[in-house]
């Protein structure tokens, strides 16, 4: 049997950051949105953990999202913030106190900076980043999935550099269109995301379910980007019901904060 590298399967581990990524720009112009959803294993159907999410909606656009992770008693792990300087790549900054990674993109000074450090135990490596017009990053990959939205129904295929921070860099990835498939009665779309190249045909790719009103995630199946106290990953189907989504205030964004 053969094993993929540990540091080429985080690539795609990486991508899965944007499972849970979710907008509801028909719901929410301005103010806070928040939602639920529940990531379970795929073999065992066992749940593993539960990730809150809070957008902030500025003028129409999303400007701020914090998700906090919990586990399945409800003990909170891990904290993400993403600041949309950009609308494909994001700043953004996860936090996991279980393992102690610590990654994300920053800006100062006009400059973009990766970083990435694996665990407590290590220091924290950082880059500058070159600038691409194709970048994607973290949450970013939802609102390129609804940017490019009539393309990728029309049969094309669209290339991105997804941002991967243990790597300090990019990898190309291929997003593609595969059929209109409906979760839980809601008529949706689902997407497959794969890595470019040769690890394309040695990885598993992620598939994203998004319905047809709204454009919003309703289901990720895929690697997740969290481990667990074994520093294990696992193949996940992470469910958003659409009923979950709905206002809130800025005093809930400033607690999950």
């Amino acid at each position: 049997m053969t094993t993929v590298p540990a540091k080429a399967a985080a690539i795609l581990i990486l991508a899965g950051a944007a499972a849970g990524v979710l907008a509801e720009p028909a719901l929410v112009a301005d103010g806070i949105l928040t939602y639920r959803g529940m990531a379970t294993e795929l073999a065992t159907h066992q749940k593993l953990y539960s990730e809150e999410h809070y957008l902030r909606y500025q003028n129409g656009r999303i400007a701020e999202r914090v998700v906090l992770y919990q586990c399945a008693d409800g003990a909170p792990f891990a904290r993400k913030r993403v600041q949309y300087v950009d609308r494909f790549a994001p700043d953004f900054e996860t936090i996991d106190a279980g393992s102690g990674m610590h990654e994300g993109l920053r800006s100062n000074s006009g400059q973009r900076e990766v970083f990435y450090r694996e665990n407590s135990g290590e220091k924290e490596t950082r880059k500058l980043l070159q600038p691409t017009a194709g970048l994607v990053a973290d949450a970013g990959f939802d609102e390129f999935i609804r940017g490019n939205w009539d393309s990728l129904m029309s049969g094309q295929s669209r290339d991105l550099d997804f941002l991967v921070p243990s790597r300090l860099g990019v990898h190309g990835f291929q997003v593609k269109h595969v059929r209109a498939e409906a979760v839980d009665g809601v008529p949706a779309q689902l997407f497959r995301l794969r890595l470019s190249g040769i690890l394309g045909l040695l990885l598993p790719g992620i598939e994203v379910y998004y319905s047809d009103a709204q454009r919003t995630l309703l289901r990720y199946d895929g690697l997740s980007n969290l481990q667990d106290a074994d520093g294990k990953q696992h193949k996940v189907l992470i469910l958003f019901p659409p009923q979950n989504r709905v206002r809130s205030d800025a005093a809930a964004l400033l607690k999950a904060q």
